[in-house]
């Protein structure tokens, strides 16, 4: 809501933002979970930590937030929803001293498929948890990833009472089903998409309120007043903007744009940033707002300048990475890329070589493409997004997915 939605989907979360600062234009690494979190967790693009498909990892010679918040003397505590998260050979755990993942995924023994389920109140519970066996002596660091605003759509009845309109077509909300959407075996009608919308505001007010709950709880606790609460996302979800479902094979802004809110004690309440950030900064912002000091280097930036009354340096914004694309048939990853400078942002197929150029202060929805009207423009950026390439590294090797992963993965929509 408080990002301009017309429906109540988010009370908590606009009153979080109203208490503390809302970042209005914030630009996701990658347009799927994995390399998005890593770089969330490192403050590195993609290109420079090396996760960028389900056989690379996070090397431990990265130095994760996790990992600083150790060093200084925090308890760090973690509790994740997915398997790009918390499968152990991703090696996102580094710097916890409590990682749990709640599987995300069931066998579900009337079908025989594999679906997808809302875990969030289990996720609470985990969080809850760690919480109570922590020593009350130290401070502490708390992770928690939610997997609920997310396909398979499966908000309880009393929310899709409240949010969801009648309908008689054939969706069933899975990821299995939109994926053949989105590989080109089945259609979407407009009762269809309005359907999904629908289901997807379902989902967000039942997370919302569940967070309310949650808070509800640090405050009995006497935890909330002394704590710093930083809500972001990965990646958004496309309803066919751009002629697709799902997420992962574009660098678009309804899968890049994602929220950002810092909210707690020193952050100035009511605050909206219209300066452009990225996902790279969540690591240093944290970091700065803290206090803890780092000789890490960074591909992101401290953003308390700019609730403080300063300015950072004009930069340029990337996103890679991409997933579940297709050539000739095979699956690829990492063909699509974006730069951005301002408002003025550039998108390359790497493999057709494709380029498509858009003014987002006059383009919001990237309807009109510019590059056969500005050249020059496009000859920069282009030249600007080969030189960062030009500096990615190979990420670290893991073996590929096991049959077993690979069923998983495929009720996911990574297939």
């Amino acid at each position: 809501g408080c990002y301009g939605h017309g429906r109540e989907t988010s009370p908590t979360l606009d009153a979080l933002a109203a208490a503390g600062v809302r970042f209005e234009d914030v630009t996701a690494a990658a347009p799927w979970t994995l390399p998005s979190h890593a770089t969330m967790l490192t403050g590195l693009y993609p290109s420079h930590h090396g996760v960028k498909h389900h056989e690379t990892r996070l090397a431990r010679s990265f130095v994760t937030l996790a990992e600083e918040f150790q060093a200084a003397g925090y308890q760090t505590l973690a509790v994740v929803n997915s398997h790009n998260l918390g499968a152990p050979q991703f090696q996102l755990d580094q710097g916890f001293d409590h990682f749990r993942w709640i599987v995300e995924t069931e066998d579900d023994p009337r079908t025989l498929k594999v679906r997808v389920f809302n875990s969030g109140d289990t996720i609470v519970a985990t969080a809850k948890e760690l919480l109570r066996g922590r020593d009350e002596d130290e401070p502490f660091f708390l992770f928690l990833h939610f997997y609920d605003v997310h396909t398979d759509f499966t908000p309880r009845q009393e929310y899709k009472e409240r949010f969801v309109g009648p309908y008689s077509g054939r969706l069933t909300g899975t990821t299995s089903q939109l994926a053949r959407v989105r590989n080109g075996e089945e259609t979407l009608n407009e009762d269809d998409l309005r359907w999904l919308r629908e289901m997807y505001d379902a989902e967000i007010r039942q997370l919302d309120d569940l967070l309310g709950r949650f808070l509800g709880w640090l405050d009995e606790e006497g935890l909330r007043d002394e704590t710093l609460f930083v809500v972001t996302s990965d990646h958004g979800e496309e309803y066919q903007e751009h002629g697709s479902v799902l997420h992962g094979r574009t660098q678009y802004q309804e899968i890049l744009r994602i929220p950002l809110i810092v909210s707690g004690p020193g952050i100035p309440p009511e605050m909206v940033v219209a300066t452009p950030v990225h996902g790279i900064d969540v690591t240093p912002t944290i970091l700065g707002v803290m206090g803890i000091p780092t000789s890490v280097p960074r591909d992101g930036l401290d953003l308390t300048p700019l609730w403080s009354g300063g300015t950072l340096p004009e930069r340029l914004f990337f996103a890679e990475a991409d997933h579940n694309n297709r050539v000739d048939g095979e699956f690829v990853y990492d063909i699509k890329k974006m730069v951005r400078r301002g408002d003025d942002k550039l998108l390359l197929d790497t493999h057709t070589g494709a380029l498509e150029l858009y003014e987002l202060g006059a383009d919001a929805f990237e309807q009109r493409d510019l590059v056969g009207e500005r050249p020059e423009l496009v000859r920069e950026l282009q030249a600007a997004l080969e030189r960062f390439r030009a500096g990615a590294i190979e990420g670290e090797a893991v073996p590929p997915p096991t049959e077993e992963e690979l069923r998983r993965l495929e009720a996911l929509g990574y297939n």
